[in-house]
């Protein structure tokens, strides 16, 4: 650089601080206009996407209901007989948006959950299926995502003192429960 250039921003700062008129205003102009679209995207803007990935090994951590529940457009919502407890363990990843998120998680798992909206139970487990098994000493269950693509129909719901059937060796091994 030569001794009689300015470094840009040398001159920019001049050109703020200058009462040449129009500046200032035009400055300031475009910074409230960028803070009103950052406005307007925080509050209009489209449902955010949202990616699932249940893992289906160490354990399932990323599949546990409780914790998915917080992605929720409302985390409120109930999560009902041991839905709470649950861990879904899947290969194939969710693709969703915040408010379809309870229903989207029935309609890929409906073995496994069904949706009934916030008012009339929110997510409930559906204890008598295939696809739902306890872990051992009453630390919650887990859904197989593979084996619970298929409904199995409303009676398979149950109430939440029917006991849930106890998760097998290889499911428990095959999702990271056991060594």
């Amino acid at each position: 650089m030569r001794e009689d250039e300015e470094p840009l921003l040398t001159r920019l700062w001049r050109l703020v601080r200058s009462d040449i008129p129009g500046v200032r205003q035009g400055l300031i102009g475009t910074a409230l206009v960028a803070l009103g679209a950052l406005v307007w995207a925080w509050f209009f803007a489209s449902p955010q996407d949202l990616s699932l990935d249940l893992n289906a090994v160490q354990e399932c951590s990323q599949g546990r209901l409780i914790y998915i529940r917080k992605k929720f457009d409302d985390p409120t919502t109930p999560l009902t007989n041991g839905a709470d407890m649950l861990t879904i363990c899947d290969t194939e990843s969710l693709q969703t948006t915040r408010p379809e998120l309870p229903h989207d998680l029935s309609i890929r798992f409906p073995g496994c959950l069904v949706w009934r909206g916030k008012e009339s139970g929110g997510l409930i487990m559906v204890r008598k299926s295939d696809a739902v098994c306890a872990l051992p000493d009453g630390k919650g269950f887990v859904c197989d995502g593979a084996n619970a693509r298929h409904s199995s129909g409303t009676s398979a719901i149950g109430d939440s003192v029917d006991p849930v059937k106890p998760c097998s060796d290889d499911t428990l091994r095959r999702f990271g429960f056991r060594p």
